[in-house]
């Protein structure tokens, strides 16, 4: 079980590195003179930091035998979490109404796949994270799938500044990479004969954002994203 702990904080230690990658040429290089970026933008990003730094720490108290301060620091996620997802949503609309004043409404439905899968998907993990919280194995499985998300927006972000990879390429690259991998997680809870269905619920969340991915020029999806602006934006 150590051993389970020390490479989920190496896992989300990876995931912080392709954050600051991804991110550095657009958003950290600025520093402290940012260009355009609002209040929403910092304090998105500062959230996701934290939530990740949080991910990263927590394996590593319970490794440790630090139980009673994992239990403190854990409940942070009873704060950071729904300020991450109410700046998920406002960092969703701001970028919508970024794409409609500088681009078309068709580029700017096809980008909200991305804002709204993730911020549900996001919704989702944390609230049966901490629904299962006394359940360690289980609330850890929706915690790393948490962490997870963030492997697209910092490494799409990475792939295209510094390889020049077309967008739509990189995010399907990743939805792949999604899939496999908490595929591969599901797998070896099936194999050792573990509790499968937090995996199991995760990796149908993926599959349906790929494939919304796959359908965002469809008409149906343009539908469906204009009443949401209309009712959210």
């Amino acid at each position: 079980m150590t051993k389970v702990f020390r490479n989920t904080s190496i896992f989300i230690v990876i995931i912080i590195i392709g954050a600051q990658w991804g991110f550095h040429k657009n958003y950290l290089s600025q520093f402290p003179h940012f260009i355009d970026k609002s209040l929403v933008i910092h304090t998105h990003g500062a959230l996701w930091m934290s939530w990740l730094v949080l991910l990263a720490v927590q394996p590593i108290l319970i490794q440790s035998g630090r139980i009673r301060l994992h239990r403190q620091i854990g409940n942070l996620g009873y704060v950071i979490g729904p300020l991450l997802i109410i700046f998920l949503f406002l960092a969703g609309r701001g970028s919508y109404w970024d794409f409609m004043a500088n681009t078309t409404e068709r580029i700017a439905l096809k980008f909200m796949v991305l804002d709204i899968r993730g911020l549900f998907s996001f919704t989702l993990f944390w609230a049966l994270a901490m629904y299962f919280r006394k359940n360690p194995a289980t609330h850890m499985r929706y915690m790393i799938a948490t962490g997870i998300l963030a492997i697209g927006p910092g490494f799409g972000r990475a792939l295209v500044n510094s390889f020049h990879w077309k967008f739509d390429t990189v995010f399907k690259a990743l939805d792949l990479v999604n899939i496999a991998i908490v595929g591969f997680l599901l797998a070896v809870d099936v194999y050792k004969g573990r509790n499968y269905r937090p995996f199991m619920v995760v990796l149908v969340c993926f599959i349906i954002a790929a494939v919304l991915w796959q359908f965002r020029y469809s008409e149906a999806w343009a539908t469906f994203a204009r009443a949401y602006a209309r009712l959210f934006y």
